[in-house]
């Protein structure tokens, strides 16, 4: 025995068919179709009368079952070309991209490096010291007391630029 819709019942029918009818895709609108069949069932209607319940606007008495299931099958033929229509898109754009990316490639453009190869060149870089690093440096080691000798082979230099360096830093080096 069909009860009467409660207020608060058709408007939640109301929004369960709404997505029941316009979602794209078909888990949702299943989803959707289960929970107002569930609705409607509770209170006693097949899905059909449950959507004719909830829309009232919809048939005035005008419409017979053909025409209802003409619409609905209309409805359903709509949602799936624009699930296709969709897909089709989606594949022509990532063809369109690929075709540009092998024109691309053709002109001589390089795909994006990736980390590795960004990070790579950065550790590949030497640094040439320039004659006030070698001053620095050959300063650093005399403080450090390591022989003349040494210094000159860890630096590259002549015992005398050694020296020199000992003779213009001589006044640190004695405090």
């Amino acid at each position: 025995m069909a009860t009467p819709l409660s207020e608060n019942e058709r408007d939640k029918l109301r929004k369960v068919i709404g997505v029941m009818r316009s979602a794209t895709i078909e888990g949702e609108r299943r989803a959707a179709e289960i929970a107002a069949a569930r609705i409607a069932e509770a209170n006693g209607l097949t899905l059909e009368e449950a959507e004719l319940e909830a829309f009232p606007e919809e048939d005035d008495g005008s419409i017979d079952q053909a025409e209802r299931t003409a619409r609905r099958r209309a409805a359903e033929a709509w949602a799936a070309n624009m699930v296709r229509m969709t897909e089709t898109m989606e594949r022509a754009e990532k063809y369109r991209y690929m075709m540009a990316k092998e024109e691309a490639r053709k002109r001589g453009l390089r795909d994006e490096p990736t980390r590795a190869e960004r990070v790579a060149p950065a550790r590949a870089r030497t640094y040439i010291p320039g004659k006030e690093d070698e001053f620095r440096l050959i300063a650093g080691l005399l403080r450090e007391r390591v022989p003349f000798k040494r210094i000159a082979e860890i630096v590259g230099v002549s015992t005398v630029a050694v020296a020199r360096v000992w003779l213009l830093t001589r006044d640190r080096h004695a405090a």
